[in-house]
């Protein structure tokens, strides 16, 4: 009998599966039933995906499980069930590259493109020169696309000066290894994808940075990166090895240096970046360069507890921090031994001799390390610079004079560690961690801080946090915004790349695929980040100032303003003064506007810039969107209601077609019909004959029941119940349909006459009254300038497809996933003053102070994160149109 079958041979190759079953057959005898049962099962697995052309690929798999999954798997879904993505990167690559090179060949129109196409997928390696060469003769003619189609994968680097890494090869124990090094540098014929397929196959292993002879070829003065395989090379030059620190670049303070970032994050990584590091980000001209790539490596989170050395740090769940983890905790401990041993501390860019640590205070130093390890956050800026009283009275204290080299002094020290002293800096004081945190500690309340702090979910999956009332998380696929990037964002998520070096505003736009690569790229128009002018005042770029009671940002020379009817004293008269913009009447007379938007009335439709001809008389939800669309056999159509934020954006998607497919059934799930019945999955409500109206997000802090047969939103839209509101990211108002408009003033009372506002949820609530509203409600507010040229800037690049990733819901999407902590949720409106209004709001009924507070600090997070153009505001193409955020507090925008 047979003792070597193997399952991914067979799987691999037809021809052998036929020989080992005739040897089988020669050696085991027919009346072993169960044997043979189990060998037609197997053979049925097998036969099932034979024709899919990852199964070349089964033998990379780093486990016998994975490597079995593979042999019966019929596409690369199902490798899930054996192999993990993490882990069988090189599997997942080659079948990657397989279902291309199949998908690309099916075109070819001769029987010799077809076959010189196939041979160039044929293994893993880079296609010699007879096999380019081939391809072009017998594809060139009338197999052009194919050409163009698997262009990335014959793409080469000619290159004929290799020999000058002769030295390198005598960097490796294996000879075998050695003498391929020697002879293929010395032949001088191939090109560096052949030479990197040539060494790893002669015993050489993967490319790896610690690698001797690795490090020796990526440090020999050649401007390359380090690329995994050969095929990773074109994949850098598209995407750059960290396109979200790439934005960072953006705040160099330098030329040099920003050429130099630009370089270091796109494909010079491993030539460029300890200079980079030293002469740029260790430099206080470029502080804000440097915290802006702190920020992408170690974003702030919220919360901080489970220390075991740095225990003060503990129980602060409202505060911020870029590194609460156990690591970090341990480099403290580290640290603080290392400096009693040593008698110096060493920081960056200096080493400080230091006196008997006992002579000093030992808390004080354990502090010191701990806030350089774990690192807080101030709230405003998201800067960790230590303020300047506590660093004169460390060093004061603390540093041994009399052995610093070269001489300094306290001020010149301080001044590396610590901002200016003026109003606007904000620091990290060191004396508030000398003793623990005042909240008292309550595991119920510090549950809520976040689930998703640390990443609990594989390398490349994003953590969401999941809002329906199980205090959980999801885990979602997500891609890497380049080769060496940790920033992740969600798979379908369109993002913004910067595309050269020389010019600060030219980018494009790209996609998250569903194989975790970052694809389909397209040019963004490039823009320029000039000032503005206004009444002879010149305005940098990104800077914002207000006119009246209106706020504006410069944006690329673009003035942004909103439009809020402000009141002169004694010019406007309070008998003929409204507070609507426009000083429109306070009447109640709804209008549909082309972009999707209920207003309150055409007057003030048309004063937010809206035409005649792109307004209907009634509410947006008084027509059926799917009214007149057909889908086409087993699909339906529901509504999907979206307002758009630029008149280019016609039409405004309201509807969506779904396929009836059973696999497609789980695609929307938790519905509610118009009748507000529940049912699992979109199937179960066809069956029931139901009307579709929404998709609850919420199972928990909100209503349901028939109770209240309406509600209305504070954006003027009327829902069947809170949920619907819910759902379509708004809040309720007051209870019954929309039938007023509220008087916009500067106190938080009750604006309409006729209108019964609810009580609030508990004496903790923290009140804003939304542009309109009739009732104050709970939650901290923000207001958002967004830069509508950028919209139209992204329209362009997507032409056409897929815009209802620049929708209101889009941007109000994504602003909820940067929210980690669970039981705050967030609503938003487009006002008819021309900005996005924005609350953050705890889903408990009667939230607690700790509750309130975190959810506020949320809401802080937010915009800290715009106002300072984070690469998470930045990266993301919707978000990246939002350039202002200021905080609410009666009616008045904070600065």
């Amino acid at each position: 009998m047979h003792k070597h079958l193997s399952l991914v041979k067979l799987g691999a190759d037809s021809n052998a599966k036929g020989w080992k079953l005739l040897d089988i057959r020669g050696n085991c005898a027919p009346t072993l039933t169960p044997f043979w049962d189990c060998i037609n099962t197997t053979l049925g697995s097998v036969q099932r995906g034979i024709n899919w052309p990852g199964r070349l690929c089964c033998s990379l798999g780093m486990s016998p499980r994975c490597q079995n999954a593979c042999a019966v798997a019929a596409n690369q879904t199902e490798l899930t069930v054996g192999c993990r993505h993490s882990d069988e990167q090189r599997l997942y690559g080659c079948v990657q590259r397989q279902e291309v090179g199949d998908s690309c060949c099916a075109t070819a129109r001769t029987s010799e493109c077809l076959q010189a196409c196939k041979d160039i997928f044929r293994t893993n390696q880079t296609p010699n020169r007879q096999q380019r060469d081939l391809l072009q003769s017998t594809c060139s003619n009338n197999n052009s696309n194919i050409l163009l189609c698997i262009k990335e994968y014959i793409e080469v680097t000619e290159n004929t000066n290799l020999r000058h890494y002769l030295p390198c090869c005598d960097h490796t124990p294996n000879t075998e290894c050695r003498k391929a090094c020697r002879d293929t540098l010395q032949d001088g014929s191939f090109t560096e994808e052949e030479t990197l397929d040539i060494l790893q196959n002669s015993g050489c292993g993967v490319p790896l940075p610690h690698d001797p002879l690795w490090k020796c070829f990526f440090s020999s003065g050649k401007k390359r990166v380090t690329p995994v395989n050969s095929n990773e090379i074109s994949r850098i030059n598209q995407v750059g090895m960290d396109s979200a620190k790439l934005h960072c670049c953006l705040k160099a303070n330098s030329t040099r240096c920003r050429r130099f970032c630009i370089a270091t994050y796109s494909n010079e990584w491993t030539t460029n970046l300890a200079e980079f590091e030293f002469s740029c980000l260790f430099t206080n001209e470029e502080y804000s360069l440097k915290q802006c790539v702190d920020e992408v490596d170690e974003p702030c989170e919220l919360g901080c507890d489970g220390l075991s050395y740095c225990s003060n740090f503990n129980n602060r769940p409202t505060e911020l921090f870029r590194s609460c983890r156990s690591q970090s905790d341990n480099a403290a401990r580290s640290d603080v031994e290392q400096w009693r041993d040593q008698q110096l501390v060493n920081l960056p860019g200096v080493n400080l001799p230091i006196r008997n640590i006992s002579e000093c205070s030992i808390e004080t130093w354990k502090s010191i390390a701990c806030l350089l390890q774990v690192k807080p956050c101030t709230r405003n800026f998201h800067t960790n610079q230590i303020c300047r009283d506590d660093c004169y009275e460390v060093l004061g204290n603390c540093v041994d004079w009399s052995r610093m080299v070269p001489k300094q002094s306290v001020a010149s020290l301080c001044q590396l560690f610590s901002p200016e002293d003026s109003s606007e800096a904000e620091c990290v004081s060191l004396k508030r961690f000398l003793v623990p945190s005042d909240i008292p500690h309550r595991n119920s309340d510090l549950a809520l801080v976040s689930p998703c702090r640390g990443n609990p979910c594989g390398s490349n999956q994003i953590c969401v946090v999941k809002r329906d009332g199980t205090i959980g998380y999801t885990c979602v696929n997500g891609c890497p915004l380049g080769e060496a990037a940790a920033y992740l964002v969600p798979e379908g998520t369109f993002v913004r790349i910067p595309v050269s070096v020389t010019l600060k505003g030219c980018l494009k736009v790209c996609r998250c695929g569903p194989n975790g690569r970052i694809e389909k790229c397209q040019p963004l128009p490039c823009i320029s980040y000039d000032s503005c002018v206004l009444a002879g005042k010149r305005f940098q770029h990104l800077s914002f100032f207000y006119v009246e009671c209106n706020i504006c940002s410069c944006f690329a020379g673009e003035i942004t303003c909103t439009k809020k009817q402000c009141r002169v004293p004694g010019i406007t008269f309070n008998r003929s003064f409204t507070s609507l913009p426009c000083n429109c009447p306070l009447h109640y007379v709804p209008v549909c506007a082309r972009n999707g938007m209920t207003y309150p009335s055409a007057c003030i439709a048309k004063c937010s810039g809206i035409q005649d001809g792109d307004i209907e008389f009634g509410p947006c939800r008084a027509r059926d969107p799917c009214e007149g669309v057909d889908c086409g056999p087993l699909a339906l159509c529901i509504p999907d209601r979206n307002i758009c934020l630029s008149s280019m954006h016609k039409p405004c998607p309201q509807h969506r077609c779904v396929s009836l497919a059973s696999a497609n059934c789980s695609v929307i799930t938790s519905i509610r019909d118009t009748n507000l019945n529940f049912y699992p999955t979109v199937c179960d409500l066809v069956k029931s004959s139901g009307l579709y109206a929404y998709q609850d997000k919420y199972f928990k802090g909100c209503e349901t029941s028939r109770k209240h047969s309406q509600v209305c939103g504070v954006n003027g839209i009327t829902y069947r119940s809170e949920c619907e509101a819910w759902s379509d990211y708004s809040t309720v108002d007051y209870f019954g349909p929309c039938q007023e408009i509220g008087v916009i003033g500067s106190t938080l009372e009750a604006q309409c006459n006729s209108i019964k506002c609810p009580r609030w949820k508990a004496h903790e609530c923290n009140l804003v009254l939304p542009p309109g509203a009739c009732c104050p409600v709970c939650g901290t507010a923000l207001r958002i300038v967004f830069s509508r040229k950028q919209v139209d800037r992204a329209l362009y690049a997507l032409k056409g497809n897929d815009t209802e990733n620049l929708t209101l819901k889009s941007i109000l999407r994504s602003l909820e996933r940067l929210l980690q902590t669970v039981e705050c949720r967030l609503s938003g409106q487009l006002t008819f003053e021309n900005d996005i209004y924005v609350i953050v709001e705890n889903l408990s009924r009667h939230p607690n102070a700790l509750q309130a507070e975190i959810c506020t600090r949320e809401a802080e997070k937010l915009v800290t994160l715009i106002r300072t153009q984070s690469h998470r505001i930045t990266s993301e193409l919707n978000l990246s149109a939002l350039i202002v955020a200021n905080l609410v507090t009666l009616n008045v925008d904070m600065p």
